[in-house]
């Protein structure tokens, strides 16, 4: 009777206990293989490329999915991975290891839910099921998978082993010699910080071979001296850092890198900068090179302008009026220029604030040729002069877009008119940050006390009452910094959390498509022409040709 009573209890608690996930038998590839031209070094990975039942399978990893073009998500509630194509990169992380793997490993049949590309995944009725090895899932090369799935090419001989290409941006890591961060390039040459022997240097490498390095600048031993920041403009190369024993007592420095990799002491033309109380911009443009000078933190700005070899002092306006941006409680005095100053067709147009009367900051214009000094508009944060025309007139006039506590209004100069373009449904806090030719613009809106950031852009078709359409290109709720580089928009997302997709953005201005996505956790940024610069992961330095999709 016991023995019954026993046995009724063992096929009960048989029953009762969910099956455990199948071991199956894999094995390391003997064969080389690579990812998008990145050889991969299986022996030494703690998540290798694996062989089952002759199929190679490929691990999910977060960076070797994005590195392909896959984005991955995994709901615990439902215990459902979902794989999805997209359009992202990120640089490669090779994983490796202190030691070698074993020739022969164990995985096991993944025993949840799978979606791939919005379609489930009969796991177990398949004949190359997807596997869970090191507690990632890997899934099989197969033609249905890796071509009709991903988009992927790949191509195997007994030469050469397993090449993988993706149709996404192809990320390439610059192994600069001594490198510490920030980086930019001219094309021929990459300029960026560096520790050599102890001493923090400024060093350029060779574009074609790194391996050719050498030292231009040794940056002085004090405490705020740590690494320099890096400018071009006009296809020249500027440095720039501050040097003493803390923030005040400190004094700033700026460097032209010429060609044969001397340094002379000398700021670029278009400026903005300075440092305890100080500030000084410069703008050059049609041949007008205007200087806004503030000379103590609570003073007015100096303004002075240049047309070929004559020099005019600008007439101060009533009041103390310094350029900057202000609304509310939010003030930008080290706006970027572009932000604050545009010369168009031989006018100066600015933003600055009155100091005396503490009000938002309004836009002021100054006429060269007539040496007239005026405000135009009150209340704006951020604002775009471009070529117009007014309909009921068919005439060409000077247009200026500009945000006004939530929305994008337009001046139309020729006739004074001031009419709405679009308004913020969310009623939050606008700024127009920038501009990209005669007839787009972008803006940021943002909460000015909250965190919810969205970038979009508008184009110009006609002259009508509506004649901006916005676009949204971006939204996120950690905040992001958008800058300009040629053609190019660089849109960071500062911040992390898990819903957030990528980390870094760079838009074609010129048709506001998004170009490229990068999940990587980005620190400084920098294109020229089409050639993509970042750092990631500390000192890593990633290469992107956006004019190169394969």
């Amino acid at each position: 009777m016991k023995k019954k009573i026993l046995m009724l209890l063992c096929v009960f608690m048989l029953l009762s206990v969910p099956a455990l996930a199948k071991n199956v038998n894999v094995t390391i590839p003997q064969f080389d293989v690579k990812f998008n031209g990145t050889e991969v070094k299986n022996e030494y990975r703690q998540f290798p490329l694996i062989v089952y039942k002759d199929i190679t399978y490929f691990p999910m990893t977060y960076y070797d999915s994005r590195f392909l073009g896959l984005e991955t998500m995994w709901d615990n509630d439902t215990r459902t991975l979902a794989i999805t194509k997209e359009n992202i990169t990120c640089a490669y992380r090779d994983y490796n290891l202190p030691w070698k793997n074993s020739g022969r490993l164990n995985a096991t049949i993944c025993d949840f839910n799978i979606v791939i590309n919005e379609k489930e995944v009969e796991n177990s009725k398949e004949e190359y099921p997807l596997l869970t090895f090191n507690d990632v899932t890997y899934f099989p090369l197969t033609w249905r998978f890796a071509v009709d799935e991903f988009g992927w090419e790949y191509e195997f001989t007994a030469e050469k082993g397993l090449d993988i290409q993706s149709d996404n941006y192809h990320t390439e890591v610059i192994n600069l010699p001594y490198a510490s961060g920030g980086v930019i390039t001219d094309g021929e040459y990459y300029y960026y910080n560096g520790v050599v022997g102890g001493k923090r240097v400024v060093l350029r490498a060779e574009t074609e071979d790194v391996s050719k390095y050498e030292i231009i600048h040794e940056l002085p031993d004090t405490p705020v001296s740590r690494s320099a920041g890096f400018g071009m403009e006009n296809g020249e190369v500027y440095i720039s850092y501050s040097a003493g024993s803390g923030a005040i007592m400190s004094t700033q420095y700026y460097y032209k890198i010429e060609k044969d990799g001397t340094l002379t002491n000398q700021k670029p033309k278009n400026y903005s900068g300075g440092k305890h109380g100080y500030s000084e911009t410069t703008v050059e443009k049609d041949g007008i090179f205007v200087r806004f000078e503030n000379k103590y933190v609570d003073s007015h700005s100096d303004i002075t302008y240049k047309i070929g070899d004559n020099e005019y002092d600008v007439e101060e306006m009533p009041g103390r009026v310094r350029l900057g941006r202000k609304r509310g409680d939010m003030t930008d005095y080290n706006a970027f220029k572009e932000n604050c100053v545009q010369i168009y067709k031989g006018k100066i147009y600015y933003t600055a604030t009155d100091l005396d009367t503490n009000d938002d900051s309004a836009l002021y214009c100054i006429d060269t040729k007539t040496g007239e000094h005026k405000k135009i508009l009150d209340s704006i944060m951020g604002f775009h002069v471009y070529n117009g025309w007014v309909a009921e007139e068919n005439a060409d006039s000077t247009m200026i877009v500009y945000d006004n506590n939530g929305k994008v209004m337009r001046y139309t100069e020729l006739n004074n008119d001031i009419r709405e373009v679009c308004e913020n449904e969310n009623n939050e806090g606008l700024m127009l940050d920038s501009a990209s030719g005669d007839f787009t613009i972008y803006a940021v809106l943002k909460s000015i006390y909250g965190n919810k950031t969205v970038v979009r852009a508008y184009s110009n078709y006609a002259a009508g009452a509506s004649s901006l359409n916005g676009a949204t290109m971006l939204e996120t709720k950690t905040g992001t910094s958008v800058a300009k580089s040629g053609k190019w928009l660089i849109v960071k997302i500062h911040g992390e959390s898990s819903e957030d997709k990528v980390r870094l953005i760079v838009i074609d201005s010129e048709g506001f498509m998004n170009s490229f996505k990068t999940s990587d956790v980005v620190g400084s940024a920098f294109v020229y022409q089409d050639t993509l610069l970042y750092t990631t992961d500390g000192n890593k330095v990633v290469k992107v040709n956006l004019g190169e999709k394969i």
